[in-house]
């Protein structure tokens, strides 16, 4: 550790399942820690595989399903930013798909 920032090694498909961990902690908490974790994680999606935020989405989907976002003022609209966060993403990977499929 250094300045204040640590670096961790880890294969591509620990970070993608590290990080669907650390989300579904948080599902259904109304604490300060589902927007830690949010936070943390925002910025890391590129780098996630498309199956891992399908994983993530899909879990978004069920937390909807069941009721899980929390407090309706507090909670949810935090997940369903997230939610539109992970969607933007596959669509963006499905754009690129189609765009290097078609040359």
């Amino acid at each position: 550790m250094r300045d204040g920032n640590v670096t961790i090694e880890m294969q591509e498909q620990d970070l993608g399942t590290l990080c669907i961990c650390a989300v579904r902690y948080c599902q259904g908490r109304e604490t300060y820690m589902p927007d830690l974790v949010r936070c943390i994680v925002r910025p890391l999606l590129q780098q996630i595989s498309y199956r891992d935020l399908k994983v993530m989405f899909d879990d978004c989907e069920f937390q909807r399903k069941f009721n899980l976002y929390g407090d309706e003022k507090i909670d949810k609209p935090g997940w369903l930013k997230w939610k539109q966060e992970l969607k933007e993403e596959l669509a963006r990977r499905d754009g690129e798909e189609l765009i290097t499929s078609s040359r």
